[in-house]
């Protein structure tokens, strides 16, 4: 029979070791967040957008068809393009590729994506669209576009883009600057609700949280209001909506904006 003496020393010991595993196994997560969290970060949120856009788009895809069908009528600056009817267009956060279906067919396409777990679902998407040809692909931020040449670019599409860049007035400084002379920027993002409604004061609240769940997204980002304080558009024209997605998430991010950006 153990003395209490002996069992005092084993439920001392027994919560030594218990404190030092469970310090080692802090530490542990730690070193691996420090060195692997962006990327581990970046993996989950791709492959949670690629199925959440899917119920996103199919409930959208009119609109944004309309929105996007005076792609139709733009003709490129650079002249033997213009002569085969073809635009450059550059999409910025592509993600999966989910408006491939809205660009003029024949057109050059540029993707600028900061999260390279999209690239292979972008790419599978890409193979049902063989009428756009697929120039190239640049993991990196929009804020840095410096592979993509001066006055080079007819079109620039954003869709649910600004809201995670870290700086809307630079990302917006490197559209104009690779939209050639007239070339129009298209942008679909969602806004910051109008004050003094409660989506107002909620999305200020979870705004916090939300940058951390969600890849660097913003819930109050009054990015309509942005663009047209954004002195090198010689003409802006936009609309607020609402999407008529209310369930889960998607209720925090309904208030839109989409419009149209001339350089």
């Amino acid at each position: 029979m153990s003395s209490p003496q002996d069992d005092g020393s084993k439920n001392s010991m027994g919560i030594s070791t218990y404190l030092t595993v469970s310090l080692l196994v802090g530490v542990l997560l730690y070193l691996i967040n420090k060195k692997f969290g962006k990327t581990i970060k970046n993996w989950l949120f791709a492959s949670f957008w690629n199925r959440a856009m899917k119920e996103y788009h199919a409930t959208m895809r009119d609109m944004k068809k309309s929105h996007f069908d005076s792609m139709l009528e733009h003709k490129s600056t650079d002249a033997d393009l213009r002569k085969r009817s073809v635009l450059r267009v550059l999409e910025i956060g592509a993600g999966p590729g989910a408006n491939f279906e809205f660009f003029p067919k024949n057109s050059k396409l540029m993707v600028v994506e900061p999260n390279a777990f999209f690239e292979p679902m972008f790419y599978e998407n890409q193979h049902k669209y063989p009428d756009i040809k697929m120039e190239k692909f640049i993991v990196s931020s929009a804020e840095d576009m410096k592979e993509v040449g001066d006055n080079s670019i007819d079109i620039v599409v954003s869709t649910l883009v600004l809201c995670s860049v870290t700086s809307v007035e630079r990302t917006l400084s490197e559209v104009q600057r690779v939209l050639a002379p007239g070339g129009k920027f298209y942008y679909w993002e969602h806004v910051h609700d109008k004050p003094g409604t409660w989506l107002h004061l909620v999305q200020n609240l979870l705004s916090p949280l939300w940058n951390f769940l969600f890849d660097g997204c913003n819930l109050n980002r009054n990015i309509d209001q942005t663009v047209l304080g954004c002195k090198g558009f010689s003409q802006v024209e936009q609309k607020r909506f609402n999407v008529p997605l209310k369930n889960g998430l998607w209720g925090f991010i309904r208030a839109h904006v989409m419009g149209q950006a001339t350089k």
